[in-house]
């Protein structure tokens, strides 16, 4: 199968120089760390904060985008590890294409999966790369601070090997003629984000915000920017000792990103999007137990059947909120308010 890519370029500043890539020699994998941010909560928080980092493609469930064109260097890997030097001859940066697998959260792992395998297939064809020597995971060329993408794909039960053999699958069935062509948009929202606002982006900035412990007791993640998200964003602005005006600009933004990025990471506890109850089966029921088990309230089995002790795990749990129903339903306000609890 093939995907459309999205050809929606960050500014130049910190995060893009436009200094060229003479000649593509390699592909580093990453996963981009911060479980439930998406491809363009990624794509805007470079493009507006700008800091000295950066990657050329971030992928989700519905898009490969490409913030950076190919042709050009980004900031993906540290100058100064030799990992890199040593395997291809050149640094990471001035030689190689960043690509960010973005998961967790609301995010469907394996739609963002196969476009990420794809992605690298149709790099390697571009390139002229040979995707079983000139791809390389990020953790190995800066394995004393970097655990990605492997950190992303273990808790999916994929090793490193069983991705590269998923690639070069891809590579070997990759169709020339397929939809390569790019998409250009800029479907970002424009900051600052204020009372009427509304989207997945907006959606996404009440989440992140639940998850650094600012509740939406009423509304929750609903993607409209109403008076109860205003507030949360007033409590957080107080909180941090930024100016509190309750709307969420490049100031904002990028603090809300940088709590994120240094709290309890929650990425070994992705939980499942819509509602599990009583009689269902399957792997999002083992999802739930162990984010159950990991806030100490143990369901009593990981065996994905959402069995009495599930269902009263989750009574439990509901019973701690007042704005949860407790009915023993694991819906995506249970869900907003178990990730706030491993957020903690």
């Amino acid at each position: 199968m093939d995907y459309p890519i999205t050809r929606d370029y960050i500014s130049f500043g910190d995060s893009r120089s436009g200094e060229k890539i003479d000649d593509v020699k390699f592909i580093v994998s990453h996963d981009t760390g911060n479980p439930g941010s998406s491809a363009y909560a990624n794509r805007n928080y470079f493009d507006r904060v700008q800091p000295s980092a950066s990657a050329h493609t971030f992928i989700d469930d519905k898009y490969i985008l490409e913030i950076i064109p190919t042709n050009e260097k980004a900031w993906h890997v540290r100058y100064g590890v030799n990992n890199d030097d040593i395997r291809y001859g050149e640094d990471a940066n001035d030689a190689a294409i960043g690509v960010e697998l973005t998961y967790g959260g609301n995010i469907d792992f394996w739609e963002a999966y196969k476009r990420y395998v794809w992605y690298h297939a149709y790099l390697s064809h571009k390139f002229n790369l040979n995707p079983q020597t000139d791809i390389v995971a990020h953790s190995m060329l800066d394995p004393a601070r970097r655990t990605d993408p492997q950190n992303a794909l273990r808790k999916h039960g994929i090793s490193w090997d069983e991705f590269i053999n998923d690639v070069i699958e891809a590579y070997r069935n990759y169709d020339e003629s397929g939809t390569t062509k790019p998409i250009v948009k800029g479907a970002y929202v424009d900051l600052p984000l204020s009372i009427g606002d509304q989207g997945t982006f907006v959606e996404e900035v009440q989440r992140d915000l639940i998850r650094a412990g600012f509740n939406l007791p009423i509304y929750g993640a609903d993607g409209m920017y109403g008076q109860e998200t205003r507030r949360a964003v007033l409590n957080f602005q107080k909180k941090y000792n930024l100016m509190a005006d309750g709307l969420v600009g490049q100031q904002t933004l990028g603090k809300l990103n940088e709590v994120l990025s240094s709290s309890k990471p929650i990425t070994e506890f992705p939980l499942p999007n819509g509602i599990l109850k009583q009689g269902d089966r399957g792997e999002n029921v083992k999802q739930l137990q162990r984010a159950l088990k990991e806030i100490n309230f143990d369901p009593e089995y990981i065996d994905g059947i959402y069995g009495p002790k599930t269902e009263d795990a989750v009574r439990r749990f509901q019973s701690m909120y007042a704005e949860l129903a407790n009915d023993g339903i694991y819906g995506p306000n249970t869900k907003d308010f178990i990730e706030m609890k491993l957020a903690e």
